[in-house]
């Protein structure tokens, strides 16, 4: 059985695309990835800054990692793009972690939020380990607890391509919640306060590079 895992294409439209022509193209452009389960259409609704200029992305659940060759899946892809993007990225991820309540389907409705944090711990392996027991133990818990969770995935990176227009660390949590939800609440507050989630802040290496979108289009690949 292979290794599960989320590929990301992130893509920055060519200045002055057509951007319907250009959100009907990406719906069907990135054909034959190699396990590719599900596909979900992204939308930025963060707020544009320096350091994160991607607002399209497309994101793809991995049945087995080892299955994908990011330098063929550029290489042909990148005819196709030309007319539409001026930078892409590709980053493919293996899955460590898989959290969600009961009867959640993993294919969201249209409008859900989706949640994508890349963290920079310390390169060390105790505060690495740290991080990791962090996680499962503490976090993915109070996470849950939010209203409106739905469910989430953590990953490790093991390869990218691309324009490297945005940082990418060496792990990233992916979230996704209802399009009504606690975000900013109490329940999320208590997820970012504790004494054990300021200890891990306090060994990052960078910030967190966080991103925000919602959900346009999600489909089943078979």
């Amino acid at each position: 059985m292979g290794k599960v895992g989320y590929l990301r294409v992130q893509l920055d439209a060519r200045e002055g695309a057509d951007i319907e022509a250009f959100q009907k193209w990406r719906v069907d452009a990135f054909a034959n990835i190699p396990g590719a389960t599900s596909k979900l259409i992204l939308t930025a609704t963060d707020a544009p800054e320096e350091g994160k200029p991607y607002r399209s992305e497309n994101a793809y659940d991995l049945s087995d990692v080892d299955a994908v060759n990011l330098q063929h899946l550029a290489a042909a892809w990148k005819k196709t793009s030309a007319p539409m993007v001026s930078s892409m990225d590709l980053l493919l991820y293996e899955r460590l972690n898989f959290s969600s309540h009961q009867n959640i389907v993993a294919l969201p409705p249209k409008d859900t939020v989706v949640v994508a944090n890349s963290l920079t711990p310390e390169n060390d392996p105790a505060v690495i380990q740290d991080y990791h027991d962090w996680y499962e133990q503490e976090h993915i818990h109070k996470l849950m607890a939010i209203p409106g969770y739905r469910l989430g995935g953590r990953y490790k990176l093991i390869g990218c391509v691309g324009s490297n227009l945005e940082y990418t660390g060496p792990f990233l949590a992916v979230h996704q919640y209802d399009k009504e939800n606690g975000l900013g609440g109490t329940e999320w507050t208590k997820s970012i306060k504790s004494d054990w989630t300021m200890k891990i802040d306090q060994r990052m290496v960078k910030r967190p590079h966080r991103r925000v979108f919602q959900v346009d289009d999600a489909y089943v690949l078979t």
